[in-house]
């Protein structure tokens, strides 16, 4: 499995869409289907190759499988990868069914995606303070990484990398942002607290967020070279440890990405 099919099965399997059952490596026709909810009778693919033959196959893929009475919706991986909520916003989009045709259970789960959709709005107003943060950072020189930490709709944590100008290893925008919210609530622990940040946290920052008690973290940039939520290791999934923060990636990544490669063009000019 690649780190999209692995990322987006996560996701899958984590009962966002409650009612809805998806199932990997299912074998339909002749062809093994990446994912596949049979009772909605929808398959969704992750394509890594835009070569030709590559698409000629996916599409004789997409003809026989259309032909066992499946819709087929292929996704690339780098949007798999990185844009994992629009890429399950879509995959919602085609299990959408008429509300009067709906059991009480699935018109329970459309409320839930509503308000996951309102969720949705607010994590990116507390993103583009993070975005704000990391600017600050790329101002004096840091790589530009930004970080807030968000109590009952308020903001009581904020940090942006800051290791060469504090001469200190471990003040990362999380590790900024974790220390101002516990000295604000006078506690090490933060339960209930969502935790912004513009790139994929670090082993390091998982640590300290899971030390944290933290409910829920939501990133936007992967970290091909340190991230610790999927791109490079995954100590979300670690079950053997005793607290387990909800993890959303995708966030404004576009613009945490872009951010990060203009800082790193310049640096080696």
């Amino acid at each position: 499995m690649t780190d999209a099919e692995r990322k987006l099965w996560q996701r899958l399997r984590a009962g966002r869409f409650s009612g809805y059952k998806f199932k990997r490596q299912v074998p339909i026709g002749a062809y093994i289907a990446d994912f596949a909810c049979i009772s909605a009778k929808l398959i969704v693919e992750v394509d890594g190759g835009q070569h030709l033959k590559q698409l000629e196959r996916d599409n004789l893929r997409t003809f026989h499988l259309e032909r066992e009475g499946f819709q087929v919706l292929r996704v690339w991986s780098d949007d798999a990868l990185v844009r994992t909520d629009e890429v399950l916003n879509m995959i919602w989009q085609k299990l959408n069914v008429p509300a009067a045709a709906l059991s009480p259970a699935l018109s329970r789960a459309r409320e839930r995606e509503s308000a996951m959709e309102d969720a949705g709005q607010h994590d990116k107003v507390f993103m583009r303070e993070a975005l704000t943060l990391a600017r600050q950072g790329n101002d004096a020189g840091e790589v530009p990484v930004g970080a807030v930490v968000v109590k009952d709709g308020a903001i009581i944590g904020r940090g942006f990398n800051q290791p060469i100008g504090a001469h200190d290893p471990t003040a990362h925008a999380e590790i900024m942002a974790l220390r101002e919210a516990a000295a604000q609530q006078g506690n090490y622990r933060l339960p209930g607290c969502t935790l912004y940040v513009t790139l994929e946290p670090c082993a390091m920052c998982v640590g300290a967020i899971l030390h944290a008690r933290i409910e829920r973290v939501v990133f936007g940039a992967p970290d091909p070279k340190t991230g610790a939520c999927g791109s490079v290791i995954d100590l979300t999934a670690v079950q053997k440890l005793n607290h387990h923060a909800r993890f959303t990636g995708g966030m404004l990544a576009g613009e945490c990405g872009e951010l990060l490669k203009t800082f790193f063009a310049g640096r080696r000019k």
